[in-house]
């Protein structure tokens, strides 16, 4: 079945415990922002409270696709494929820092008007957040920080790196559910698929290897120098925000996560049960939750609207 389908959306947020009524057909567009192509997935009304939702690394805007589903009845969702993930173009000077990434989210923020919205960020979209919630924090209404910070855990870090570098190319789409599943067995086989059909692209040769610009090795080190100095500019992210872990995690500590909502000025916290570092796609149902309980504490005006 087609994945665009409102049939296979019914069928994936069943599968995420959300009832079928809550399924809406998503909205594509394609901007240049920067002389960059970008792609996003809109959801809900334009006049609703905005949010910007940043995926992973490796990942792409779909990743967010059962959370917008529940969330886009009362808010206006756009869920961005950032540079060199998904439909939208690659870094032709191999430029992946946060400070590039926060560029690109200030130009689509002008571009769409917004005054004041949410960013819900996970690992290098929460990166990628940090760095704008710092330098644009007038902008900023909230700040949902999901399974990353300041302080992560350098063998979970290493763990995700060497899967992805260990699983470059396959055959089917089979053989890359078969590796995920094995890699993370808290994720249900059809949500995985639904999330690589966006992931991974066909090759002139019949196999698939990952849409993300592969071209470069990602380094730990590199993040990790990038993260010491990004503690210094937590006292300057002054909106709400909220720090989520998954429970099993082995990215992001409890201690980790605790500390990191300590010393923004406006820090919370809260775990998501049965759910890894991909807590949008281990435990969806929970994390909209939390996320709708958090909304819930904004002052949130329209998208157009200062």
């Amino acid at each position: 079945m087609e994945d665009g389908t409102d049939a296979h959306l019914r069928r994936v947020a069943a599968l995420a415990g959300l009832g079928e009524d809550r399924v809406t057909l998503p909205g594509h567009s394609h901007v240049i922002l920067g002389e960059r192509r970008f792609h996003y997935v809109a959801w809900g009304a334009p006049d609703a409270p905005p949010i910007l939702f940043l995926h992973g690394g490796n990942q792409s805007a779909r990743t967010w696709d059962v959370v917008c589903l529940a969330l886009s009845r009362r808010f206006h969702c756009i869920a961005l494929d950032q540079r060199g993930h998904g439909e939208s173009e690659w870094s032709y000077e191999f430029d992946y820092t946060p400070e590039a990434h926060a560029g690109d989210v200030e130009r689509l923020v002008e571009h769409l008007g917004w005054q004041k919205f949410v960013i819900v960020g996970m690992s290098m979209g929460c990166l990628n957040a940090m760095q704008y919630a710092a330098t644009r924090t007038k902008t900023m209404a909230g700040f949902v920080a999901v399974d990353a910070g300041p302080y992560i855990e350098r063998a979970g870090g290493a763990e995700i790196i060497d899967f992805v570098q260990e699983n470059r190319t396959h055959r089917t789409i089979d053989e890359f559910v078969d590796a995920a599943v094995r890699f993370n067995p808290r994720r249900k086989p059809e949500l995985l698929r639904h999330s690589l059909r966006h992931t991974v692209r066909r090759m002139a040769d019949g196999s698939f290897a990952w849409r993300a610009d592969r071209r470069h090795e990602v380094k730990l080190e590199d993040i990790e120098r990038w993260l010491e100095s990004a503690r210094d500019f937590l006292p300057r992210i002054t909106c709400p925000t909220l720090v989520v872990k998954g429970a099993e995690s082995k990215v992001f500590s409890t201690e980790g996560m605790l500390r990191f909502a300590r010393e923004l000025p406006d820090g919370r916290s809260v775990v998501i049960p049965d759910a890894g570092h991909t807590v949008q796609g281990d435990n969806p149902k929970a994390l909209i939750a939390a996320l709708e309980a958090f909304l819930a504490t904004l002052p949130l005006g329209q998208g157009s609207m200062p």
